[in-house]
């Protein structure tokens, strides 16, 4: 009877251990899970245009337009660098992303803030991602190319 019941213990301990080892992988992951989006990849800005409250286009700076401009954008997160003809970084951006049928949200930093919120109005077509928002009645184009 005493083997018999070392069997079924060690059986059980077995089956109780695959469980729990199974368990733990489900659960790591959900904890490493994606969420991507048709936005996913590495975009760099090719053209900026703004227009007034009537339409009419108004002119960039020089300074503006000689910057190069590569968006990265991955699980549900972007990172933006601003770069000098000559590789010098002038800026950096970081934060969260939200996306909709029809509107792209960037939060600057990890914690969604509508106070740090852009939102932009998107269509994607061709490798070609166009993003428009009006800001104090002034609207500001950007044309993105996917390159990666």
């Amino acid at each position: 009877m005493r083997n018999l019941y070392s069997g079924f213990l060690l059986g059980l301990l077995l089956i109780c251990s695959s469980l729990f080892y199974g368990l733990a992988l489900t659960n790591s992951d959900r904890k490493f899970q994606q969420d991507s989006s048709v936005l996913d990849g590495t975009w760099r800005l090719i053209a900026v245009r703004q227009f007034d409250g009537n339409g009419k286009a108004v002119p960039i700076s020089a300074p503006a337009q000689a910057l190069q401009t590569l968006k990265i954008v991955a699980n549900r997160h972007f990172s933006r660098i601003n770069t000098t003809s000559d590789g010098r970084i002038v800026s950096t951006s970081a934060g969260i992303i939200e996306l909709t049928a029809d509107l792209y949200h960037e939060y600057n930093g990890f914690k969604p803030d509508t106070a740090q919120r852009q939102a932009y109005q998107w269509r994607l077509a061709g490798g070609l991602l166009t993003q428009r928002r009006t800001e104090q009645g002034r609207i500001t184009e950007e044309i993105w190319q996917l390159i990666d």
